[in-house]
């Protein structure tokens, strides 16, 4: 090639899908070597990087080694110059930076005399400098995948080592709870401080808070992120929004599931009309628009998003196994009142605003607005009335004000204020007590409604010191949370019933409601306090040689938790227990190792890749509010048995009615040997928040455009929070090999609850993976297969009420499986794009997951411990064990169909289709349950029909681009 050839055309762009270990924040940075032609090392050659997009330049000069680094750049396109004297200019290299794999960018340059010159620029075939095991979603994946609900975190399930925890719907990555996953959005924390998972998404039914339409791009890190990342026992999510560029850009979109393209649920009950489609809806729009408010200083990009969704609900008394109900029983005939099929909605809108100011070259200004609210129902279920539901109404306000500063050539800050706001209040359908059958379903209020609000203001500085062979950053992280929280579980009451004959006698085996100690259960419930989160890290990363970089962290981690008073059980015989004790806080040191060995011998084509570290979580505040609230003073849940019904005029048996059941208006009055027990709740004094020791190392090679990658995964959970009683007695043990519990040993209470971090688990994993990408190919894919084993003693996400361990004080024998194992988990994508006949863009997203482990147990307390779903099945003395059965696999095959038609210049309308379960595989199994109606004497199993999966849905959309 000419020198002329090399400084006019348009090379074939060079991809860097990424950022070293440094830059998995919302930057990136762009490293490599210049040489010679033969190899000689070039000192003081310039590299200048031009942002394409903005304009931004960055200027960096190559060391005694030739090589050069530029951190902290903003992710997007480049154009890369080279200039030495005496050498002939390397100019306009088409490079583009994103948070994915890092590759370093080498030139070798030709003598200026040099009458041909043959200047090489290549990227090398894989990642050297990236020691982390991530998956990189790109800009192009959230174009043309299809994606449920369009919510850009559903991608991430495509990733390896990332599957959906079955109680609160969060992403669990990397065998840990999903509570313990980090979602990260411009750097800023975008985790929700209350219930875990993410802002705005509590109990899963939000679709979305952030639009895809400002997603950018984004990664999941299972292993190996530098020590300026915490509060992430599990994987962390990392994705930067969209900025305005040179260039006005925008467009509307509309997409509509048709009910005419929504298949059927299997018929599994039995019953007519139970597979019935319902009048489902779904419809989105939007629009998002970007370009320069002065062209290479000050940009702007907003986006808007819309939701209106109605999802029906089949609903049948019994679910797989339907109640027969006969009128002439006044139980039944309130039951056959309240039944019937019905819709529940969940509308949202997401605004977003973002400016980008170009200061100088070496200061750059970024603002990020986003806002949404969402109104839908929660507690829809087959076997809840629609009454039982109640309307969240969520709304979450972000605010991201970051600072990126080149102090000089190897000096460079950032400063970052994240600000998040989220409101919950929740309103039940009905107001008269829930009412609980086993086996049958449930009608009345649904029992958790709530006001809540929360408020995270963090604060985050950064500061870097940066030269192509060694690489220092360390920074502070200040948060403080904020929480405001009325969330008094059952104080409308609940009747719990054993069964559907003992509902018709009116028989209720327990009448459980919350009371207000000194007044109403509001106001004693109430709950405003402050928790502290603080890091502060120290993050090293040093080439050793041109084969070998090593990197080394420290973070160190605080969770300072109010100081209001709680319950002290040191004495657990004490009558009353003192409420003098304290929420421990919490202080933690969390090592990180890393190394990449690139083989010089293979040109650069295989990379190994260690890690070694502890990751440290947060406790969640739903925990810091039920020891303030249930403490006993303020408020208290009282289990009505049996024979307290005529003391507390609670009317059982004949007196009971069904359609309009008593409720007790306030706490009982009475001598207080006549008050029945009720619970209270507290910390362990020495409650510390949960780790995990993660090890991973892998290797990946390529053969051309295609990657081959195997990883091992091992990780162990420490101090995992668990729920334990201490008022549960000294146990015996049954004819049938039953531990069980009679008298509580203090008597002025029931379940003496508290929460304990001796929790375990582990876990390793097994990655094959295969991808290809080659630029200008018409075929795109990434395929990866993972077989793990996931164990531990409890799966608790955030249960902070209930003890889910059968026996507490042996919790080794509830060793096994986790609820999220999934042995076999084979997950990816596959893209092309027809462009000779159709102009067609064809996608298909892969998920088979390999069945989810369960427990044989009943829906009534067996062993007295005062639990309801902790027994499991006995049977010739023996425990049926914790998750010993399994559901069937299930297998998903997304489809998403893409064809642009040019109007005029960049004017653009694109036609889509996607098809979500492409097969309808709603995989059905006989799944075994217990028979409530069985006991340890005459212990009963049933079974069923039930599946896994959603039914084919098709959406059809049309977008106008420009």
């Amino acid at each position: 090639m000419t020198s002329a050839g090399l400084r006019f055309s348009r090379l074939i762009p060079l991809i860097i899908v990424g950022a070293p270990l440094l830059a998995q924040g919302v930057s990136t940075q762009l490293a490599g070597r210049i040489t010679s032609k033969g190899g000689a090392a070039l000192a003081g050659a310039t590299v200048s990087i031009r942002n394409q997009e903005t304009g931004l330049v960055r200027t960096v000069v190559t060391d005694g080694n030739g090589r050069y680094l530029a951190a902290t750049l903003p992710v997007g396109a480049y154009a890369v110059t080279v200039t030495m004297k005496g050498y002939q200019t390397a100019s306009n290299l088409k490079i583009a930076l994103n948070l994915g794999d890092a590759a370093p960018l080498n030139v070798t340059m030709a003598a200026e005399a040099a009458s041909i010159v043959e200047v090489v620029a290549s990227v090398a075939a894989v990642d050297s400098e990236r020691a982390s095991a991530a998956a990189f979603v790109s800009p192009e994946d959230l174009v043309n995948l299809p994606m449920f609900n369009r919510s850009f975190t559903s991608l991430a399930t495509l990733t390896p080592q990332v599957v959906v925890d079955s109680q609160r719907g969060n992403l669990a990555i990397a065998g840990q709870r999903g509570v313990n996953t980090s979602i990260n959005i411009d750097g800023g924390d975008n985790n929700e401080p209350f219930f875990g998972g993410a802002v705005g998404a509590a109990e899963g039914k939000t679709p979305f808070t952030v639009s895809v339409e400002a997603i950018r791009e984004y990664q999941v890190i299972t292993d190996g992120a530098s020590a300026e990342f915490g509060r992430m026992g599990g994987g962390y999510v990392n994705a930067i929004t969209k900025n305005g560029t040179n260039d006005f850009t925008g467009g509307l979109f509309y997409y509509q599931r048709p009910q005419s393209m929504v298949a059927k649920k299997p018929n599994v009950t039995g019953t007519p009309g139970s597979n019935a489609v319902g009048d489902f809806t779904q419809k989105q729009f939007g629009f998002s628009s970007g370009g320069p408010i002065i062209k290479d200083k000050l940009f702007y990009f907003v986006a808007y998003d819309g939701q209106r969704q109605t999802t029906p609900v089949n609903m049948v008394w019994g679910g797989s196994s339907p109640l027969v109900l006969d009128p002439a029983k006044a139980g039944d005939a309130v039951l056959i009142a309240k039944s019937g099929s019905y819709n529940s909605k969940a509308d949202s809108d997401t605004m977003f605003l973002r400016f980008d100011y170009n200061i100088n070259t070496d200061n750059v200004l970024q603002l990020r607005v986003n806002h949404s609210s969402f109104k839908g129902d929660v507690g829809s279920s087959v076997t809840a009335a629609q009454e039982n539901m109640a309307t969240d109404n969520i709304t979450t306000d972000s605010y991201v004000l970051q600072w990126n500063m080149v102090i000089n050539a190897n000096w460079l800050n950032e400063l970052r204020v994240n600000y998040v706001k989220d409101d919950m209040p929740r309103s039940p359908y009905s107001t008269m007590p829930e009412v609980s059958i086993t086996n049958g379903g449930y009608y009345g209020a649904y029992p958790f409604d709530r006001t809540y609000n929360t408020k995270r203001t963090q604060f985050t500085e950064n500061i870097s010191y940066n030269t192509p062979t060694v690489q220092l950053k360390g920074g502070i992280d200040y948060n403080t949370v904020d929480v405001s929280e009325f969330f008094a579980g059952n104080w409308r009451g609940v009747y719990m019933f054993n069964s559907q004959s003992d509902f018709n006698a009116g028989l209720w085996s327990t009448y459980r409601q919350n009371f207000g100690l000194n007044g109403s259960v509001q106001d004693a419930g109430l709950f405003s306090t402050t928790t502290k989160q603080m890091a502060a890290y120290i993050q090293s990363d040093w080439r050793v040689t041109d084969e070998i970089k090593l990197g080394l962290g420290v973070r160190w981690d605080r969770q300072q938790n109010p100081d209001y008073p709680i319950v002290d059980m040191s004495n657990p015989l004490a009558k009353p227990l003192p409420v003098t004790a304290k929420i421990p806080n919490d202080s933690q040191f969390s090592p990180r190792l890393s190394a990449t060995y690139t083989p010089g011998f293979d040109g650069g084509k295989t990379v190994i890749r260690a890690t070694l570290g502890r990751y440290v979580s947060t406790t969640p505040a739903v925990f810091l509010y039920q020891v303030f609230a249930a403490n006993g003073l303020r408020t208290g849940s009282v289990d009505f048995k049996a024979a307290d019904a005529t003391t507390f005029g609670i009317p059982r048996g004949a007196t009971f009615n069904p359609a309009n059941p008593y409720w007790i208006p306030s706490f009982p009055s009475g001598a207080a040997s006549k008050i029945p027990a009720f619970s209270v709740w507290t910390f362990s004094p020495d409650f510390k928040n949960p780790y995990t020791d993660r090890a991973n190392v892998g290797v990946e090679r390529s053969f051309n455009s295609l990657i081959a990658g195997v990883s091992a995964t091992y990780a162990k959970g420490n101090q995992l929070e668990r729920t334990t009683d201490l008022n549960i007695g000294t146990p015996s043990v049954n004819a049938y090999g039953r531990t069980v519990y009679t008298a509580r040993p203090n008597s002025s209470y029931q379940t003496m609850g508290m929460y304990k971090s001796d929790g375990t688990s582990l876990y390793h994993a097994y990655t094959l993976s295969l991808k290809y990408h080659k630029e200008g190919s018409d075929f795109d894919a990434s395929i990866f297969y993972t077989y793990s084993i996931n164990k531990d003693f409890d799966s608790n996400e955030r249960n902070y009420s209930g003890v889910s361990i059968q026996e507490v004080n042996a919790p080794g024998k509830d060793w096994g499986y986790a609820d999220t194992d999934r042995r076999s988990v084979f997950t990816g994508f596959i893209s092309y794009n027809e462009r000779r006949f159709s102009g067609i863009m064809a996608s298909l997203a892969i998920r088979y997951l390999s069945g989810f482990p369960y427990s044989l147990s009943y829906s009534k307390d067996v062993n007295g411990d005062g639990q309801t779903s902790n027994d499991r099945f006995y049977i010739n003395g023996m425990d049926s064990g914790r998750n010993t059965l399994r559901s069937c696999s299930n297998t998903t095959l997304d489809l998403a169909l893409r064809r642009d038609f040019a109007l005029y210049k960049k004017v653009k309308l694109t036609l889509s289709a996607d098809v979500f379960n492409l097969l309808n595989r709603q995989d059905t199994y006989l799944r075994t349950s217990v028979d409530g109606s069985g006991s340890d004497a005459s212990p009963k199993l049933k079974y069923g029909q039930t599946y896994v999966g959603s039914p084919r849905q098709a959406q059809l959309g049309v977008r106008l681009s420009f």
